[in-house]
């Protein structure tokens, strides 16, 4: 808060206020000290005659606010493996200084290379020490079978001297190469 302008009576004349202040605040913005420190204020009067009277406030100034994300955060997901969005970037706001967001990503394998998860973490922290952090888990699955390219061949009757040679046939699929393998 401001300094408040304090005044004085007293019985024989009219004595001046003299303020002064003494803040502990580092220069250093990228030093807590810059945003956890004290400032003392203190206003003394003294009359002709040497009597005085002296009036000290001593104000803390700590930075207990965490850092808030600006954006929507991103929620869980489910997604098929051709399908992964990939990690947003997210901001935040604080009271005091700009903090930077930090971004991770774990991958846990599944039962196999195409079933995984995505553990998806991002933390701010001030130079105060208050941090936030949000996390965001993507389960990858492919539950998509593949898809035969070529037309398929029908159910045919044939004498036994015309048996067609086995068609070669060949699959797509959205998330590997599979192998076609004839019975």
């Amino acid at each position: 808060p401001e300094a408040v302008v304090l005044t004085v009576t007293d019985n024989c004349d009219a004595p001046v206020v003299v303020y002064a202040e003494e803040s502990t605040q580092n220069a250093d913005q990228n030093n807590a000290a810059h945003y956890n420190y004290t400032i003392t204020r203190t206003w003394t009067s003294t009359d002709v005659t040497g009597n005085f009277t002296i009036s000290t406030q001593v104000i803390t100034v700590i930075d207990k606010t965490s850092p808030v994300f600006v954006e929507t955060l991103p929620v869980d997901l489910t997604v098929e493996c051709d399908s992964v969005p990939e990690a947003v970037v997210l901001t935040v706001t604080d009271n005091c200084d700009a903090p930077v967001v930090v971004p991770t990503e774990v991958r846990t394998n599944g039962s196999s290379a195409n079933n995984y998860t995505l553990t998806r973490t991002w933390i701010a922290t001030d130079v105060a020490g208050n941090s936030v952090s949000h996390s965001q888990e993507v389960t990858v699955q492919d539950t998509t079978s593949p898809v035969f390219v070529e037309t398929l061949p029908g159910n045919i009757t044939v004498e036994c001297s015309s048996v067609p040679d086995a068609v070669v046939l060949t699959v797509t699929d959205n998330c590997d190469a599979p192998v076609v393998v004839p019975t």
